[in-house]
């Protein structure tokens, strides 16, 4: 049974309101889609929220903000697109659906800051397989940022082939924050920001520890540190190939 919440969408399934629950926002108009997540999202674990506008989405958000948002692009009225910059700006991943399969949308969709990209008709288990992926993505313990490089959450340590890269504090919080969004760039003033930095003398301090983190790996045996420049806009960190 759906529960109505406060964006005027509804919390579909999941654990009851006293369990921390991982949260999937699902904004799609098609109620045959949201039955058909359902019960692979319960089986997980997960609470699953639909909402089927931007504007119940916008409220669904403000109430509570999701671990991850599964996005129609092709929603009545308001593109799910327009949800695009508050999820980016709330660092919450989020993947598009929908019906149109041409390599153009695609690209569009991961301009837009999207994780992923997915067509539909689709999988159900197989899309739950990469929300899964998202979520392991922001909140595991230790990310293999590559086959060789390992940061490890809990330690605040970086590791390559086991051999701790020994990066200071700052260092360590620059590229775990990069590597929450891979393939996200970074402009130097939203890593100053977020990093507390100071932002009159940001830039240099931000190249600087960007060299010494590229060193520091390379030190212990790094082949490819994967923190790329994007000239004149700012770092990201690449996928690993």
């Amino acid at each position: 049974m759906s529960i109505p919440n406060a964006a005027g969408g509804a919390r579909v399934s999941g654990p009851t309101d006293r369990a921390i629950a991982t949260v999937v926002l699902l904004v799609e108009d098609d109620p045959s889609i949201r039955d058909a997540i359902a019960p692979y999202v319960q089986r997980e674990g997960w609470e699953l929220r639909w909402a089927r506008s931007v504007t119940e989405a916008r409220g669904a958000i403000e109430e509570q903000a999701p671990a991850v948002a599964l996005i129609d692009r092709g929603l009545p009225g308001e593109s799910g697109d327009a949800l695009a910059p508050q999820l980016r700006q709330l660092e919450i991943p989020f993947m598009m659906l929908t019906a149109r399969a041409e390599e153009a949308q695609r690209l569009s969709g991961f301009d837009l800051g999207a994780d992923d990209y997915v067509t539909k008709p689709f999988s159900a288990p197989e899309l739950m397989r990469r929300v899964g992926v998202l979520l392991r993505r922001q909140g595991a313990p230790r990310i293999h940022l590559s086959s060789e490089i390992e940061l490890d959450r809990e330690a605040r340590s970086v590791r390559v082939h086991g051999r701790d890269a020994a990066l200071t504090s700052t260092q360590y919080a620059l590229l775990e924050r990069l590597a929450r969004r891979p393939g996200r760039v970074y402009t130097r003033g939203d890593l100053a920001e977020l990093l507390d930095l100071d932002l009159e003398t940001s830039e240099r301090t931000i190249d600087s520890h960007v060299k010494n983190i590229r060193k520091k790996l390379r030190d212990v045996g790094a082949q490819d540190p994967l923190i790329e420049t994007i000239v004149g806009a700012g770092y990201t960190l690449r996928s690993a190939r």
